[in-house]
């Protein structure tokens, strides 16, 4: 396995904890756990890009912001429907990108892709209808099905906004302008909306510093620089491997049951995401 596709799993890996960080910064607000993932993440972020000479300026710096303001939506929606639904529902529904995202490169960047791809591509995809079905239909589950999979109409538009800055610029630029686009964001609809900015228990704020650290720094720092190597389509269906962890870690950590349907189902997704990677390495 190549170098380039480690790193996106070891970023996997660091955004799987997202969503129990969300959860253990109970009785926070979701847009407060986004917040300060941000507002602990920023300072290190900017200056170390500033220290090194790669925070992008002009057009470049712009999208990234904008990118940022996407992704602080996605995050809203996605730590709300956390509070509704499951952490293996939440979290798939949020990256079921892979469809926008490949008929987008598809009209804009000419990328063909043949059965090698889109044959495990259906089988992730259909492993991941496994994981949520379980869920469906069952009360306020299904406005947190709704709000994920808004968060990932979100999502898209931000990796495709931060694969098109990546080939001008480093990894560790384009997260940190992103990072201050999602802050500014965030704070503004917190100020607007009167949302106690302080105030929380001690867990939420080791929550918060657990998002920015492990989820955000890592995590997502090694997707974006991992992004400029892969193919968007790939990025966007390995990010399926998110649920698979998540799933686990919300049954080790939280105690949150997995049934058998969402065991095959998250078996079915980890075959899938495997095999679009050697597809893609072919490519």
């Amino acid at each position: 396995m190549s170098r380039v596709v480690v790193v996106f799993l070891i970023g996997a890996i660091g955004i799987s904890w997202a969503a129990i960080f969300g959860r253990l910064a109970a009785p926070a607000p979701p847009v407060m756990v986004a917040l300060w993932r941000m507002i602990f993440a920023a300072p290190f972020l900017v200056g170390l890009a500033l220290a090194r000479g790669e925070l992008p300026r002009g057009r470049d710096g712009w999208v990234l912001l904008v990118g940022g303001a996407l992704f602080a939506l996605d995050l809203t929606l996605w730590y709300t429907s956390l509070t509704l639904t499951s952490i293996a529902n939440a979290t798939l529904l949020v990256n079921t990108t892979s469809l926008s995202i490949g008929l987008w490169s598809w009209f804009t960047q000419g990328e063909r892709l043949g059965w090698r791809f889109w044959a495990p591509a259906a089988l992730a995809l259909g492993g991941a209808g496994l994981v949520v079905r379980a869920d469906l239909g069952q009360g306020e589950a299904v406005w947190g099905d709704v709000l994920a999979i808004f968060g990932s109409f979100a999502y898209a538009a931000y990796l495709i906004v931060v694969k098109q800055a990546r080939a001008r610029c480093t990894a560790l630029g384009a997260m940190a302008m992103a990072t201050v686009g999602a802050l500014v964001s965030l704070l503004a609809y917190a100020l607007v909306m009167r949302v106690p900015l302080t105030g929380y228990p001690a867990n939420a704020w080791w929550s918060f510093l657990g998002s920015a650290f492990v989820t955000h720094i890592l995590g997502m720092t090694c997707i974006v620089w991992s992004l400029r190597y892969l193919r968007s389509t790939f990025a966007a269906l390995a990010l399926l491997a998110q649920p698979v962890g998540s799933t686990a870690l919300a049954w080790l950590v939280l105690d949150e049951a997995i049934g058998v349907e969402q065991g095959l189902g998250a078996l079915a997704v980890g075959v899938g995401v495997v095999l679009c990677a050697r597809a893609a390495g072919r490519g």
